[in-house]
């Protein structure tokens, strides 16, 4: 299929790289020279041939290197890289291959990185809490499953005992005198704070009463 470049422009208004905008829809982004090396201007054409060749032989290797650099400071997710390469213009396929070479060397594992935030999380924050910030990382729910699950089982504890832990650990900071010490309104107040930290009712009243 021939496609035809429709506009080249600077990519988000710097000159250093290009915005390649292929039958009127953005495609990829290229640096200066690499313009001239693939003769790409407005109205040239680009068959599945050249696509292919701007892909082998610039974009998928430069989409792995950024994947590897985003990855050299900080352990990230792969919607994190996935969102990371989008913002910086390289097309689907490059992508897909960054991610399937990153993930091939272990470079991203999801379940490693849900595993070691648990690890790292789990004395200051409510599983609830813990599940909402993994699932804005992109983490499945799957996932977020097995990893406290591994969690548990290598730490020999279970899922209550670890938020019956940090609900007594939450009130002794909150309440140095002890609950009983409190009246009807500053249970109420204890209440509130547990279940804004993530706690269900249920479990917060279990401990209480306990």
């Amino acid at each position: 299929m021939e496609m035809t470049v429709t506009a080249v422009s600077p990519f988000r208004g710097k000159g250093s790289r290009y915005a390649i905008y292929l039958n009127d829809e953005f495609a990829f982004v290229l640096y200066k020279g690499e313009l001239s090396q693939y003769g790409l201007e407005d109205g040239a054409t680009v068959d599945d041939a050249l696509y292919e060749r701007i892909l082998g032989e610039t974009l998928i290797p430069r989409a792995r290197k950024r994947g590897m650099n985003l990855l050299q400071s900080m352990d990230r997710t792969e919607s994190d890289v996935r969102g990371k390469l989008s913002d910086g213009g390289y097309p689907r396929e490059a992508i897909d291959d960054a991610i399937e070479y990153l993930k091939s060397f272990h470079y991203i594992d999801d379940d490693r990185y849900a595993y070691e935030y648990i690890r790292f999380k789990t004395s200051s924050m409510s599983r609830r809490q813990i599940c909402t910030k993994l699932a804005s990382k992109g983490i499945d729910k799957d996932t977020i499953e097995r990893s406290f699950e591994a969690y548990y089982s290598d730490n020999e504890c279970d899922g209550e005992d670890t938020e019956r832990a940090l609900i007594a650990r939450l009130i002794a900071k909150r309440c140095p005198q002890g609950v009983d010490a409190l009246d009807y309104n500053g249970i109420q107040k204890i209440m509130a704070y547990l279940y804004g930290k993530g706690f269900s009712v249920g479990s917060i009243e279990e401990y209480l009463r306990s």
